[in-house]
């Protein structure tokens, strides 16, 4: 069977990228783009892009997408982007918001591992790189609904990273401190130096392009000139 790199969080920032180097770089697997919105991603014209518009809050009908393409190819790789973020005073932000993080960020993420890994068991191969950040293991007092969620995607990583060992399976827990993306300026952040998203982008793809029985287990990412 061809072999499918699925990506969430597709339509923007650093998925949307990974869409784009995965297209170019592995013509021969089918890069599976999935996100709520796909504005951006029509405006692709890769021919080995499969687009999937849906929540991945929505377990009903990932369910039914993850099913087709085992189908018909190999799941070889998911690249966890999806996420969401709110900044501020805890007692400030509003519920909806707090609700969102969760939602997206655990849940999401949550669904997606869950409906893969078995067909990864199944063949015994697989890789999964899950974007965390670097609120995953630091005190973010203005960010704490959304800290707490990414340490719940660095715990989940280890965990699975351990478990799924036997069946050949590699789990990736990658956490950015800065990164020019759609997300940093929607938090409010203005540093001096940043991450480009393609650079970042090159990381997750070296991650990917290891031997199998190579597992780089837990990598932060961050500019040089970031003391954080």
């Amino acid at each position: 069977m061809n072999k499918a790199i699925i990506i969430t969080g597709a339509n923007s920032g650093i998925g949307f990228e990974c869409v784009k180097q995965f297209c170019e770089t592995f013509e021969r697997n089918t890069i599976i783009a999935i996100s709520r919105s796909t504005n951006n991603l029509q405006q692709l014209s890769y021919p080995n892009m499969q687009l999937h518009s849906c929540d991945v809050t929505d377990y009903q009908q990932l369910n039914t997408i993850i099913n087709a393409v085992a189908n018909e190819y190999q799941i070889c790789c998911l690249i966890n982007c999806a996420g969401t973020s709110h900044n501020g005073d805890f007692c400030g932000i509003d519920d909806t918001k707090i609700q969102q993080m969760i939602d997206v960020n655990i849940q999401g993420l949550t669904n997606m591992v869950e409906l893969v890994l078995p067909y990864m068991r199944a063949q015994k191969l697989g890789t999964i790189i899950n974007l965390s950040s670097l609120a995953d293991r630091y005190p973010r007092p203005n960010s704490a609904v959304y800290g707490a969620s990414k340490a719940y995607v660095r715990s989940l990583s280890d965990s699975l990273r351990v478990s799924e060992a036997q069946y050949n399976i590699r789990v990736c827990n990658i956490s950015p401190a800065i990164v020019d993306t759609p997300l940093l300026a929607k938090v409010g952040k203005n540093l001096n130096e940043v991450i480009t998203v393609s650079d970042f982008v090159n990381i997750i793809k070296f991650i990917y392009q290891q031997p199998q029985s190579v597992c780089i287990r837990d990598m932060v990412v961050a500019p040089t000139s970031y003391e954080g």
